[in-house]
This record gives structure tokens, C-alpha cells and sequence, in this order.
């Protein structure tokens, strides 16, 4: 008879509680593209991941973050709730993304960037060529991305009712600016540091990289 274990506190308290895992966006994404070995910088406790995917590699700076995946018992937890049947493999590495840590150039076939800075740029070289990049636009870095010749605007991911859904319909329809007194570039972005109002928007962005 299987144990159930109890969420972590700090997963619980802020994914669970705040109905935020995206647990059913993930698993869209492994059924569409069939995706393996992923890369989430800075993830804080966000282990959501890895009830999906076998191998995940998580990097934050975060001291609490630190001492979660110090504790074993998230690893547990993840074994409980995991939707493949090998072991989990979980790494994670208590660093700045922004200055490197230890892992491969070219070795992730999945990129997240979520609510944590220019993620798709800084950490570009560790996606392989043709591997995805998930991303939102809270920092900016999805309008990045659009701008970046090395990747290619694929999919957008949309929240309707509390379920996501993925659309490959009318891609060029988005990353136009509301405003035209502004010209959008990287740089402006860049020094900007948060995302510009668009026409049409989506809850993710899915881009390939090209390179």
C-alpha cells in the first residue's frame, strides 16, 4: 500500500495554496513535443516540473530555496507525484543563472523562464539546437525572445477557465506593441526590465531555438 507524502510547507505555500503549480501546462508540453531533460533558472521552489518531466535541473540563489532542496523530503514528495515510471533525477545548483553554473552547453532540450528575469537570453547556450524555450512576459523576456533571430516563435499557451491550452493558430498576430510612440527593440527591453502591452497576448510563449 503506497504512502502519500505530504506537499513541503514552502511548496505548498506558494504553488498549491495559490492554485499556481501549472502542473497541466507542463504535461501539455511533454505530450506535444516530448520533451526530457529540462533547465528551470531561477524556479525558487517551483518543483512542479519534475512530476513530469525525468530530469530537471533547477538553479536559484535563494537561501530558502536552498534549504528546500537540501531536504530530502521534497524528493519523496516528487516520487509520489510523478507521471513517468523511472526514478526522478533532480539536480540543483545554488547559484545566480545570470553568472553560469555547472552544466553543458547545448544539453536541454526545455528552457523555463518564469517571473525571473531575461532567463531565455542568459542562459540560451545551455538549450540544444531545436530545444524550446517557455516563457512569460512578466520581465520582458518572451518580447526578447521575439526579437532574438535565434529563436522562432512556435506555440502560445493560453489560460481560459483554469486549464491551459496550446495554440499554433495566427503566431504573427502577436508581440505587436499597443503603442506605436515607442520602438521596441532588445535593448530598450533590456534596460526596460519588465514586459510592454501588446495587442494580442498570451499566458506563455513557446519559442525553438534556431542555433
Amino acid at each position: 500500500m503506497s504512502v502519500k507524502i505530504s506537499a513541503p510547507n514552502l511548496y505548498r505555500k506558494f504553488f498549491i495554496d495559490r492554485d499556481f503549480e501549472r502542473l497541466d501546462l507542463f504535461q501539455l508540453l511533454t505530450e506535444k513535443y516530448q520533451l526530457q531533460r529540462v533547465l528551470y533558472p531561477g524556479s525558487f521552489v517551483h518543483v512542479t516540473p519534475s512530476f513530469v518531466f525525468p530530469d530537471m535541473v533547477y538553479v536559484d540563489n535563494d537561501k530558502g530555496a536552498k534549504k528546500f532542496f537540501d531536504n530530502s523530503n521534497f524528493r519523496e514528495y516528487v516520487a509520489g507525484r510523478k507521471k513517468y515510471p523511472q526514478d526522478p533525477k533532480i539536480i540543483y545548483h545554488f547559484a545566480d543563472y545570470r553568472n553560469g553554473f555547472d552544466e553543458q552547453d547545448g544539453n536541454f532540450d526545455l528552457l523555463i523562464s518564469q517571473y525571473a528575469g531575461f532567463v531565455g537570453q542568459h542562459c540560451k547556450r545551455y538549450l540544444m539546437k531545436g530545444g524550446l524555450l517557455l516563457v512569460n512576459n512578466s520581465h520582458g523576456d518572451a518580447g526578447v525572445a521575439a526579437l532574438d533571430e535565434d529563436y522562432q516563435l512556435i506555440a502560445v499557451a493560453h489560460l481560459r477557465n483554469g486549464k491551459f491550452r496550446i495554440s499554433e493558430n495566427k503566431l504573427e498576430e502577436y508581440f505587436v506593441p499597443k503603442s506605436s510612440k515607442v520602438s521596441v527593440t532588445k535593448s530598450y527591453l533590456l534596460d526596460l526590465q519588465r514586459g510592454v502591452g501588446y495587442k494580442k497576448p498570451a499566458s506563455a510563449y513557446i519559442f525553438r531555438k534556431l542555433i
